[in-house]
């Protein structure tokens, strides 16, 4: 049985370092006991090199030694079995979270090859690395290694099966298959892995997720707020059966999250409700890029000022005012599809302008990025002599597919991953796959 579309093999190429970041600067490190290969001389004695841009080509400071390659190439141990903490190329610095606002820098520990060249006047790196080996390290770079078996499990799966369809296949054109930021999964190679997250991995080893016949199109966010988003909500393309509405809760309620916002705000009973992680050492549970909080309910100022610079940066746009904001439909969680901007342009004339799809909305609506697109305007009565703009929301994320705040909610209370999927992606089936095909 094909898989739906994407890799089509056992590897991926995973995005690192990228020309946009502007690292002219790297270094790499790995233990004694690591076997190393590479395509500079005399690697087998050494356990560190000092990268650095120097007339368009790398620079290398190996031990006492300095020269300049066009591109460099390391390898090492990918299979899945062989990882533990930290194990592979160390590589410092890296960017996390690109253009939300919990952008940063890490170090990661990355199996594989690790491929650098130089593109843009920066640094570029690609890891190419086994699929089981990727997924084990997305479970802990999404979520912490801390959290339940089964919620490690199911994000293992969905993490393949994400990887497998690559439905969205954004950066094809720039020579690799994913980013390893939120634009596709987060992937810090083996940085936070442990025995116990390990285990979930191999324990599930080439377990996925299919639909007629495919594997699917596993969308996830990190807290849907309530009720799980449809998918045509969010993206093109019309309906995805397994991908739609649901209270993410035991028992489903009438109605939708959109018919009442303020029954939404006061709603707790979710799996994802912060409420159920009250006793809970969160910190240890969510992925260690992320802020602490739950992400359940949350308020968040932005003046008139910043959402005019957003207005002008994203859309070139300059206006004198902002008069109001014309909401024209939100989605079953109630995130917004699309809405309208009413001010004064700067010839002093009433004009409008269109905020399209989920991720704009966020993006404009932020002088970072909005937790999520499930939001109502407090002060929508007063906004025209209001300087800023109160918004009050729920969730982080898109909201489509799995929860991941969720699915720690019920693995929590003792629910085995197959549930967990079956409840995110109902009237999917569990497989496996072997040279590609799967084995129903």
């Amino acid at each position: 049985m094909p898989i739906s579309s994407g890799l089509n093999n056992d590897h991926i190429r995973v995005g690192i370092v990228l020309p946009e970041d502007q690292i002219t600067t790297l270094s790499l490190a790995w233990d004694s006991e690591l076997d190393v290969s590479g395509s500079i001389p005399g690697l087998g004695t050494l356990q560190k090199l000092d990268l650095s841009l120097k007339s368009g080509k790398i620079q290398i400071v190996a031990a006492s030694n300095i020269f300049s390659v066009a591109e460099l190439t390391l390898t090492c141990n990918d299979e899945v079995e062989a990882l533990k903490t930290k194990s592979g190329i160390h590589l410092d610095p890296v960017i996390a979270g690109r253009g939300f606002h919990w952008h940063k820098q890490i170090a990661v520990d990355l199996p594989g090859e690790l491929k650098i060249t130089v593109e843009n006047k920066a640094l570029k790196v690609i890891n190419t690395v086994a699929v089981e080996a990727y997924v084990a390290c997305v479970a802990t770079s999404e979520m912490g290694a801390e959290a339940p078996a089964d919620l490690l499990a199911a994000q293992t799966i969905v993490a393949r099966c994400w990887s497998l369809a690559l439905a969205e296949a954004k950066h094809l054109a720039e020579g690799f298959d994913v980013c390893n930021d939120d634009c596709c999964q987060r992937y810090q190679g083996t940085s936070f892995l442990t025995d116990h997250s390990l285990q979930a991995a191999i324990d599930t080893k080439h377990e996925v997720l299919i639909y007629n016949d495919q594997v699917i199109d596993a969308r996830y966010s990190k807290n849907c707020g309530g009720m799980v988003e449809a998918y045509e909500t969010v993206w093109e393309g019309g309906p995805v059966p397994y991908l739609i509405p649901l209270w993410d809760a035991p028992n489903q309620r009438p109605g939708l999250a959109v018919d009442d916002p303020d029954d939404l705000w006061n709603y707790h009973d979710a799996y994802c409700s912060s409420k159920r992680f009250e006793s809970v050492n969160l910190a240890g549970m969510l992925g260690k890029v992320d802020v602490s909080g739950s992400y359940y309910r949350w308020e968040q100022l932005l003046s008139k000022a910043d959402l005019l610079q957003n207005l002008k940066k994203y859309t070139g746009h300059i206006w004198q005012s902002l008069e109001g904001i014309r909401i024209m439909e939100r989605g079953a969680s109630s995130r917004i599809k699309f809405l309208f901007l009413e001010g004064i342009d700067k010839a002093g004339q009433p004009t409008e302008q269109i905020v399209r799809s989920e991720y704009g909305i966020r993006q404009m609506f932020s002088d970072s990025f909005l937790y999520s697109s499930a939001f109502v305007i407090k002060n929508a009565a007063t906004l025209k002599q209001d300087d800023q703009i109160l918004l009050r929301g729920v969730g982080w994320g898109h909201g489509v597919g799995l929860c991941q705040m969720g699915a720690l909610g019920m693995a929590l209370t003792g629910i085995e991953y197959q549930a967990i999927l079956n409840h995110y992606y109902p009237g999917t089936q569990l497989s496996k796959t072997t040279d590609n095909l799967a084995e129903i």
